[in-house]
This record gives C-alpha cells, sequence and structure tokens, in this order.
C-alpha cells in the first residue's frame, strides 16, 4: 500500500470515528426517525466496512460492492425521514419498497435538500457502473485479471480514494441531515466544520 492511499484511509477514518461519536446517545422514537436511524445504522456498518477491505489490496473489489449499498441506504432513510407518506412508512415497515426509481427518488432529494445535483451525481450512469461493481458486471470482472493471466483484484490508487472519498462524502451528508433532524444542531454543525478542515475545497487556478 503506497503512502498516499495510507494517507487517505487516515482521513477516511479520522472522519468516520468522528461521525460516530457525534452520532452517540439515545434519539426519539417516532416512526420516521426510527427508520432513518435504522438505515443510518446499516450506511455505518457498510462505511466501515469498506475501509477495513481497503486496508487489503486484495479486497478492494469487494470495497467497491458496498458502496452502492451504502449509497442505497442513505438514500432509504432520507426518504423515510422527509418524503415517505404515512403510509409508505407503514409499507416500510411492513418490509416493503415504496422507494420509488432511483433517478426520481435521487432528484427529488436534490430537490429537497437544495443539495444542486449531489444525489443525481449517485443516479444515471453512475448507478449502473454501481451495479456492475455490487453484482459482477463488467466493472468487477475487467479487474480480475492480470497482464500476465494471472487472477487477482486490480485496481489503481485513484479507484481506491475516489472509494473512499466518496463513501465518506455519502456518509456525512447522511449524518448531517440526520443529526439536524434529530435536533442535534451543535452536533451537527461539528460534522459539518470537521469534514470542510479534512476535506477543503480545492482552490481554483
Amino acid at each position: 500500500m503506497n503512502t498516499q492511499i495510507e494517507n487517505e484511509l487516515g482521513r477516511t477514518r479520522e472522519m468516520h470515528e468522528f461521525v460516530v461519536d457525534q452520532l452517540a446517545g439515545q434519539y426519539p422514537s417516532d416512526d420516521r426517525r426510527d427508520l432513518f436511524a435504522r438505515f443510518l445504522s446499516i450506511a455505518q456498518s457498510h462505511h466501515e466496512a469498506i475501509m477495513t477491505l481497503c486496508f487489503q489490496e486484495r479486497l478492494i473489489g469487494s470495497a467497491y460492492a458496498l458502496f452502492r449499498p451504502l449509497v442505497e441506504a442513505t438514500n432509504r432513510g432520507l426518504f423515510a425521514a422527509f418524503l415517505a407518506t404515512p403510509e409508505q412508512i407503514e409499507q416500510i415497515k411492513r418490509g416493503e419498497a415504496p422507494y420509488g426509481n432511483v433517478d426520481a427518488l435521487a432528484k427529488d432529494l436534490d430537490s429537497l435538500l437544495k443539495t444542486e445535483g449531489l444525489f443525481a451525481a449517485h443516479a444515471g450512469e453512475a448507478w449502473g457502473r454501481m451495479c456492475g461493481f455490487t453484482h459482477g458486471g463488467l466493472e468487477q470482472l475487467n479487474r480480475r485479471m492480470g497482464d500476465k493471466g494471472e487472477i487477482c483484484c486490480h485496481f489503481e490508487q485513484e479507484d481506491v480514494e475516489r472509494l473512499l472519498a466518496s463513501s465518506t462524502s455519502v456518509l456525512v451528508r447522511t449524518a448531517i441531515q440526520f443529526l439536524g433532524a434529530m435536533d442535534r444542531q451543535a452536533a451537527c454543525d461539528a460534522v459539518s466544520a470537521k469534514y470542510i478542515a479534512l476535506y477543503p475545497v480545492p482552490e481554483e487556478r
């Protein structure tokens, strides 16, 4: 593992642990926020698993396979918290899936949260690629043989850095919305400030 990936893993873990600390505590148990908390818990687990798998180069493909479920869990949590009708909340509690089309949900979340295409960035063609990584599409198959025909897992450094940064962004934006919904504004602001400190926007040249 090279130094750049080690550094990326370092700030990913630092951000993850900070989010976990800020999320600690008890919360109101109404159906919407309870479901949101459960979906966020799934997202936390997937994010930690992505980090753990990225420590082993041979398991990067498995880390990528978890990115789509991570995005799906966060989108569904946000749907339950902010978009679902009371009837749809009951459907979710019965194990049904009233979330609708991925692209439409992403558009609705961008509109609701005023995120200027942030959710749409993980819809459309991007969603198709994510599904390929999860379900053994060409995205995975093309990275499973070496130059000499040996079985291996071959991802570029940029692939690993992109996965770590993207998965962290998804977790953070969801945690911020969750803390806001739970009236934990100080924790919400702290997570936002920590993310900006660890992931500053590059200066324009």
